[in-house]
């Protein structure tokens, strides 16, 4: 091929300028596309007609760069600033026959751009689809549920899953930009072109206008540890915010095609679990004209979008693909993971680089299995030592206990561990010498504290046997998905509570039921709305407000059952129908006459029927105080209870509401809801604890009436002392209508069974001299209970409340069972007994902590003083334990009949570890068959006092 030796002194010369210090340097951005021309070497020479063959020398040791034929450098494979920053390429121009002469060097700057490389964000790191992009599936699925009302007073119902493009979308349509950012945002602009669009906005822009505020609407996530889903309206004139979304989407008016009004939309992207959003829009002022088939070109007039909802899962692009359409090309190579977002790489140990196609260079350690999920406790484990890009003239292995392995000219060594234990946690560090004496280390760190799968506990010996296919914490147990609890997740969230743990409360309103995963209310007939608090139209009823009303001439027609209240003079079932008037005056002497005697001899005799029940239920004469109602809401106040407490206590411990001023909720339960507030007394504000019921039926009634009697009998027994007592102190009761509180003393450090667990992480069992304390003082409240011939029922570290003072004080006397969720409901037909042995009070859906219940109270229903002992022992096993749940070994979640077999073989809790004899010894006195065997409260207290002193000394001495 022919040279034009022209050009090659033109080269010559700048090869001389350049052998002299001066380079050609040129720059390119690190996140050029494949094929970007960086520099061409015929410009240089003045004209882009010259064909010169070109040759990479050397300065491209990874393959970046290509030259084409016509002397052209592109780039080839992408960039990275952080791995290699600059270039310096040796080009080999004219042929092999003229080398020394026609070299040329390049400078090729790399610079850094901003936000490029993507990351590898964990927070929205999605799954993978296997079925790939072959169904044109989005990274998410996403559900619309719009309620609206419409000019008509219908109410209109919309739902609608899409997980893919829709077949009338237009993918390409440049009225929409979407953007993905490294911080898992994302970003939606929709541009409005349409006259009837830019109607419908215009009258959401007047709503906004009123409230001076350019956001349309903040959809708020379910669980409050989502972001919300912010949208705003921006106008092309208000430069502002089109500012702001020029700098969040740049070049976005030019891209939208400089619409009228921009709908902008950011979201964190949730990639773990689906989120539901819920969004309430404003109030209009006139009606929306949305469109609801193009084709037959009818409208549909929307008076107010009374709720909008958006459900986003999380599906997953295939493997080569990512982008939220799933449209994009992953460009990572030798194994690495593509993230399904934003497409960023995540290398493996022996590569690195924006597509981690470049070579690391040094030594990797590893173990197998290498997922945390399959490394526990007796299982076996291989440490991997691999060299990758090396010539290796030693490698090592050192262990955690100091020893090392070494192996020769080698690039890989494995080490297996069998059965390991927590000795063997530690770091396990490979280390790699090559030929030029350069060392190269890789660390791997094993904590290794978990059981094996389906068993935990501090010594895994207890068995998991999750439900629903959860998985099995070795310190928590079973990790319950949403809408399930229990310590097999075997049952749903209790009434009025969803979401993960249930720790969500509901919100549904007028009967509505509440899911239990994810809080959405189904509505009872008559209402609709996200909360069912919204009834329905004027015309309408029913449920889902789908029936139409028949009332006539004005009259009323109810939400619910859609019955009319007629206007005068219309009657009927319909109001259809006028009232005869003369046969009306015909009958109004008669009304007149037999009224007022019906009246009373109706009041009559309801004033019989309720002294008669007084009388029979209380044993109390008539004429006494209103105590006696609340008597007759308690069913099963025993008839020793209600002997013992005097006539007239509700109005000498009654107070009024407007005393009472409410501060936030303490603690909630299946029964009952205790909240800080302060009441006022002649002395001055004082904070209180007001416990009130938490759903109004005769189960919550029940256990607050006796709550509120038996602190009545023990705070008016003529030997009780509130300073002294261990007992919670009663301040008053407030027996309103719809106000019913227990007032008592404020215990601000909370129960016993949470101080117990927190210092369980924090102090461990050097505490317990500590909280034995607080068994003593629990066991001198029996000692008062006993000559007081009450009984609490529930003895248990969750009902024992600690003070300001440290002091323990036993609470709780109403069965609420406000905290644990190791209680079952037993029904008295299957209460494991025969029905002749029966307990006298009616116990149905009543509620049994069954491993803190004594034999006796399982078989008959009976308590007394010795059966609380039972649970006072159970109590001191807790106290050991730092708050461990209470479990029979072989039987984690035992029924009634079950848990009494059990018992009767003599099998009982099992000593916890490091738990003296002596203390076992207390806790298996409290659980002896027989009751009249088991020891007084009285005696309790001593060995208490004496093991307490006795590890005191010891530890005083040990210092």
């Amino acid at each position: 091929m022919a040279v034009n030796y022209a050009y090659l002194l033109v080269l010559y010369s700048l090869l001389c300028l350049a052998d002299e210090g001066t380079n050609f340097t040129v720059s390119v951005a690190e996140d050029a596309k494949i094929e970007t021309a960086i520099v061409s070497l015929p410009r240089l020479l003045g004209t882009e007609k010259a064909e010169l063959p070109c040759a990479m020398m050397e300065g491209d040791p990874y393959g970046r760069f290509f030259v084409s034929n016509n002397c052209t450098i592109l780039v080839v494979r992408p960039l990275d600033w952080s791995v290699q920053s600059e270039y310096l390429l040796k080009l080999l121009v004219g042929g092999q026959e003229h080398t020394d002469n026609h070299v040329v060097r390049i400078r090729v700057n790399v610079k850094n751009v901003l936000g490029y490389p993507p990351v590898y964000n964990e927070t929205c790191g999605t799954p993978v689809n296997p079925r790939g992009n072959q169904t044109g599936e989005f990274l998410f699925s996403f559900s619309l549920s719009i309620e609206a009302e419409t000019t008509d007073g219908d109410v209109i119902f919309f739902e609608k899953g899409i997980s893919k493009p829709l077949e009338r979308w237009d993918m390409d349509d440049h009225k929409v930009i979407i953007t993905e950012e490294n911080n898992c945002e994302v970003r939606l602009a929709i541009g409005i072109h349409s006259f009837n669009d830019i109607a419908n906005v215009l009258e959401i822009w007047d709503v906004l206008e009123r409230d001076d505020d350019w956001k349309v609407t903040s959809c708020q996530a379910e669980t409050a540890l989502q972001p919300e889903l912010s949208v705003v309206l921006l106008d092309n004139r208000n430069w502002p915010y089109l500012q702001q979304l020029q700098v969040s989407i740049p070049q976005a008016m030019e891209k939208l095609q400089h619409p009228r009004v921009v709908f902008y939309l950011s979201l964190d992207f949730p990639a773990k679990s689906k989120t539901l959003y819920r969004c309430k829009f404003p109030k209009l002022r006139h009606p929306l004209s949305l469109s609801i088939s193009r084709r037959r070109q009818e409208t549909l007039s929307i008076r107010h979008l009374q709720t909008l909802t958006v459900d986003f899962n999380p599906i997953g692009c295939a493997p080569e693909r990512y982008g939220l359409l799933c449209n994009q090309n992953c460009i990572c190579k030798n194994g690495a993971r593509c993230h399904g977002f934003n497409g960023a790489c995540k290398c493996t140990d022996a590569w690195q680089g924006v597509a981690c196609d470049i070579p690391k260079p040094g030594v990797s350690a590893t173990t197998t299995p290498s997922d945390p999920s399959d490394v526990y406790i007796s299982a076996n484990l291989t440490v991997h030592c691999k060299v990758h890009h090396v010539k290796a003239t030693k490698l090592s292995l050192r262990l955690p206990n100091g020893s090392e392995i070494v192996r020769k000219n080698s690039s890989r060594l494995d080490q297996t561990l069998l059965n390991i234990q927590p000795r063997d946690n530690g770091p396990y560090m490979c280390k790699v010498w090559d030929a030029y004496g350069k060392v190269f280390n890789a660390t791997v760190v094993l904590d290794i504290a978990k059981c094996p799968p389906n068993r935990k506990g501090e010594f895994c010996d207890e068995t998991c046997d999750c439900l629903r296919g959860v998985t099995c914490d070795w310190r928590s147990g079973c990790v319950c998905s949403a809408g399930w609890t229990g310590t097999r997740c075997q049952a749903t969230c209790p009434n009025g509570t969803y979401g993960e743990r249930c720790r969500e409360e509901c919100r549904c309103r007028n009967g509505a039921s509440c899911s239990p995963s994810d809080g959405r209310c189904t509505c009872a007939a008559g209402w609709y709305g996200w909360q069912c608090d919204v009834p329905c139209p004027k015309y309408r009823h029913g449920l889902r407000c789908q029936q139409v009303c028949t009332c006539k001439n004005n009259a009323t027609c109810h939400n619910m059952d859609g019955t009319c209240t007629c206007v005068a003079p219309w009657t009927g079932k319909n109001c259809d129908q006028v009232e005869e008037q003369d046969q009306a005056m015909r009958l109004e002497p008669l009304l007149e006459i037999f009224v007022p005697i019906g009246a009373v001899i109706i009041l009559a005799a309801c004033v019989g029927v309720i002294l008669y029940k007084k009388m029979h239920l209380c044993g109390v004469q008539a004429g006494q105080d209103d105590e006696t109602e609340a008597f007759l809401e308690m069913e099963q106040v025993e008839a020793d209870l209600a002997q013992t407490v005097r006539p007239g206590w509700l109005s000498r411990w009654g107070k009024t509401r407007r005393h009472l001023t409410l501060g936030k909720l303490v603690d909630m339960g299946m029964f009952g809801q205790v909240m800080e507030a302060k009441l006022k007394t002649h002395a001055g504000d004082i904070t209180v604890a007001a416990k009130a019921v938490r759903r109004r039926d005769i189960q919550c009634y029940r256990n607050f009436y006796r709550e509120a009697a038996i602190l009545v009998a023990v705070h008016e027994d003529q030997h009780h002392d509130n300073i002294r007592s261990n007992i919670i102190q009663l301040l008053g009761f407030i027996n309103e209508s719809t106000h019913k509180y227990i007032l008592m003393e404020y215990a601000s450090n909370g129960n016993l069974l949470r101080l117990l667990r927190q210092a369980r992480r924090q102090d461990g069992p050097q505490s317990l001299p500590r909280h034995l304390r607080y068994a003593v003082h629990i066991a001198r409240a029996l000692q008062e209970l006993q000559r007081l011939a009450l009984t609490h029922r529930d003895v248990a570290a969750r009902n024992v409340l600690i003070t300001a003072h440290h002091v323990a004080k036993l609470a709780d006397f109403g069965q609420a069972r406000d905290v644990y969720t190791a209680v079952q409901y037993v029904p008295d037909d299957k209460h494991g007994i025969e029905q002749s042995a029966k307990p006298k009070d009616n116990v149905k859906n009543e509620v049994f902590p069954l491993n803190w219940t004594a034999l006796e109270s399982l078989e008959t229903g009976e308590y007394t003083c010795q059966s609380d002992v039972w649970s006072f022992g159970v109590l001191l096993w807790e106290i050991v334990t730092m708050g461990q749940e209470p479990r029979y070994h072989g039987n984690d979640q035992p029924t009634c009949q079950q848990l009494v077999r059990t018992l009767r073989r003599g099998i009982r809790l099992r000593r916890p570890p490091g738990c003296s004899g002596e203390m076992y010894d207390v806790m298996m006195s409290c659980w002896r068959e027989s009751p009249p065997t088991r020891p007084g409260p009285d005696v309790v207290e001593m060995k208490l006092l004496q093991l307490r002193n006795a590890m005191i000394t010891v530890r005083e001495t040990t210092v």
